[in-house]
């Protein structure tokens, strides 16, 4: 595969940033006027997008290993990916209606990550149907863009989130 340094490279990051998120959360001061659930969410969300976004970016070897086209292993691999952002999805729609009682944690901010995974989700279930062919591997690429900017947002609220407040008194 012509683009496989691109991958690998991913696949490094998304790890990475899980292992930081790890640091970040053990050794991190959490401000205590954040809800310890909420962090707990960003935390568990961040280690699951980095985890999946590694392995989503070594998935398409795995068809062109077994032999199949370039195009065949882009689609296969956008329907496992589909089918895995969709579970992503409910998952994560539960989990916050039980630790929070509530789909939109904050707000809007949930709502826009909640679209960008639909959109990600249509994407590559059009993708695995045939519906971008030629382009079958811009396609996944995007989607894994989407999916990094995903865990790097996560990320960032875990690092920031780690910081000492300043005192609204000083």
């Amino acid at each position: 595969m012509e683009r496989s340094d691109l991958l690998l490279a991913t696949a490094q990051i998304g790890m990475a940033l899980a292992g930081f998120a790890g640091l970040v959360t053990l050794l991190g001061r959490p401000d205590p006027r954040e809800d310890r659930r909420l962090n707990e969410i960003r935390f568990r969300s961040m280690v699951e997008l980095s985890l999946l976004l590694a392995a989503f970016c070594l998935l398409p070897f795995v068809p062109a290993e077994l032999g199949f086209s370039e195009a065949v292993s882009w689609r296969l691999s956008s329907a496992v990916y589909a089918l895995a952002s969709l579970w992503f999805i409910v998952r994560s729609a539960r989990r916050n209606r039980r630790s929070m009682g509530r789909v939109l944690i904050v707000g809007a901010v949930t709502g826009v990550l909640f679209a960008a995974c639909a959109i990600q989700f249509a994407a590559l279930v059009g993708n695995a149907g045939g519906a971008f062919v030629g382009a079958e591997a811009g396609v996944y690429f995007g989607a894994l863009f989407v999916h990094f900017l995903g865990a790097s947002f996560f990320f960032i609220r875990l690092l920031y989130g780690a910081f000492p407040h300043p005192d609204p008194r000083d």
